[in-house]
């Protein structure tokens, strides 16, 4: 589903008008009657109800709700900021309301505080898309005021203090209980600080849905129906080799149990050839259990490295798997290491996953980055390695497609934000790492953020029931088979988080969220994947 950004939306209101021959007159109207139906289930007849309107066209809305709701309700309006309507059809619905008699009061009575405390529902039309920066004092006063009311809220597109764009909060922003989202939602109602704020969330597109397709802000909310576009279709005469090879770096002996994770939900996620490089005695385990992979020994591999770096003009220089020099980016090597041919060969590769934090794991990433071939999927112990030993600038010299998975300790670690930051600009920060960085950015946590910089996705499915250890190894897993034969790279992220989201939530039905496991996850993905494709 496409997400409007406050400029959008302006581009939309004023294609209605001129094109459509849909004056902003109407529009107001059908947002007025969207609201008005909303807060008339919320309320009882003869309830009390303040609407806080703003000067322009959500507090235009506003004016335009309180008509339909005088005589079913008490309703008394507050001009808010004392500055009327700034449009001519918000003025039009002020003029309306005060031929109608309905209560209007100044935004500094003296007895605003009373009416806040008396009302059964707030109707907040203040600002809507308009928001930015911070509450002055007067608003974050009253906002205060609204949240600490026994009344129910009822918010005009977004409440007050929140950014439809970036999802950011001030402070004292209002929490509504509901919220009517008009002609398109918003970022601010899927992603995570604003989703807290937003209570049960409807749609109004105000009757311009066959419309709406024409126009594109690069913010989605994955949902099925992207879902099916992102993935691709299995023709008949297919072979294993039209689906790709991956290659998964994964697993040490802390961690073990991450390499049967990922590489389980790899092969059940549809890639044609899996391999896993790693100790004999891991691949021995993961052979036992899954036969559909191809194991390579790291120690063979170590063997011809040996061999090589001693033949090599330059062999004093140090090689994945060795001690390293401190923290720093490496020089982009003149000798490839066995690994790197390896992965050479491959359609995508996943590395990280239950590795363990080393020096040497970070100058084995840092080989692969520089190195021109297949998309690579950094996880966990990968980005915490490079975290300890390397920087991320190593990314801007990149000679293949990166795709990071952090949480967001993880992407503290490495890039160097306080997490508590971090969470509080979840959309704004991951979209401009993607584009300084050129990297797609999987930023995990409740409202999962896929993004390339250019186009950015919210992930709605999951739960805390993916709370648990594991669960990102079986979604790096998943992300590494779909970049393996998926075109569209961010899309096929994105498809992962969902799948991966879904698969939760379904198992929550039956185990609650308590009750599911990470090794539950990559049949359920596969069943999903099947849901999707019929």
């Amino acid at each position: 589903m496409k997400l409007a950004t406050a400029s959008l939306i302006k581009e939309i209101d004023e294609y209605a008008e001129k094109k459509l021959n849909v004056p902003t007159r109407h529009l107001m109207e059908r947002a007025g009657e969207a609201v008005a139906k909303v807060a008339k289930s919320l309320t009882d007849e003869g309830s009390r109800v303040l609407i806080l309107a703003g000067k322009g066209n959500n507090g235009g809305d506003g004016y335009a709700a309180a008509l339909l709701l005088y005589g079913s309700r008490r309703v008394t309006v507050c001009d808010v900021l004392s500055g009327g309507q700034t449009s001519s059809a918000g003025k039009h619905f002020l003029a309306a309301c005060k031929d109608a008699k309905i209560d209007i009061v100044d935004g500094n009575s003296a007895e605003l505080h009373k009416l806040i405390e008396e009302a059964d529902l707030i109707i907040d039309a203040v600002f809507g898309t308009g928001f930015r920066g911070g509450l002055r004092d007067q608003l974050s006063s009253l906002a205060d005021k609204i949240n600490s009311s026994a009344a129910t809220v009822l918010a005009v597109d977004l409440p007050l203090g929140v950014n439809a764009d970036t999802a950011e909060c001030d402070p004292h922003a209002v929490r509504a209980d509901a919220t009517v989202a008009l002609t398109l939602k918003k970022p601010a109602h899927l992603a995570y600080p604003a989703k807290e704020y937003m209570g049960a969330v409807s749609l109004s597109t105000l009757g311009l849905d066959e419309h709406l397709s024409d126009f594109d802000s690069g913010f989605y909310s994955f949902d099925q129906a992207l879902a099916r576009e992102a993935l691709p279709k299995r023709n008949a005469t297919s072979n294993k080799g039209s689906f790709g090879k991956t290659v998964h770096i994964t697993g040490a002996d802390k961690y073990r149990g991450a390499a049967h994770l990922a590489l389980e939900a790899s092969l059940r996620a549809g890639v044609g050839i899996t391999y896993h490089i790693g100790a004999e005695d891991l691949n021995f385990e993961l052979r036992a259990k899954f036969p559909e992979a191809i194991y390579i020994s790291e120690s063979a591999l170590l063997d011809r490295q040996s061999a090589q770096s001693k033949s090599a003009e330059n062999a004093t220089r140090p090689l994945p798997f060795e001690e390293k020099s401190p923290k720093g980016i490496l020089n982009e090597p003149d000798i490839k290491c066995p690994v790197s041919a390896v992965v050479g060969k491959h359609s995508s590769v996943l590395i990280g996953c239950g590795s363990g934090v080393s020096r040497e794991l970070c100058r084995l990433i840092e080989e692969l980055v520089f190195t021109e071939g297949a998309p690579l999927v950094i996880d966990a112990d990968g980005l915490n390695s490079l975290a300890a030993h390397s920087s991320p600038e190593i990314f801007k010299r990149a000679r293949r497609r990166i795709i990071l998975t952090p949480h967001p300790l993880e992407l503290s670690r490495l890039f160097g934000y306080d997490t508590e930051y971090i969470n509080a600009h979840r959309l704004p920060l991951a979209k401009s790492i993607a584009e300084e960085y050129g990297v797609i950015l999987l930023l995990k946590g409740a409202g999962t953020v896929i993004t390339d910089g250019e186009h950015t996705y919210i992930n709605e499915s999951g739960s805390t029931a993916l709370a648990k250890g594991g669960s990102g190894d079986a979604l790096a897993g998943v992300i590494a088979a779909f970049a393996a034969y998926c075109e569209d790279l961010a899309m096929a992220t994105a498809l992962a988080a969902y799948l991966h989201g879904r698969a939760a939530d379904t198992l929550s039905a039956e185990l609650s969220e308590f009750g599911v496991t990470p090794s539950d996850l990559p049949r359920e993905i596969a069943r999903h994947i099947r849901l999707i494709s019929d």
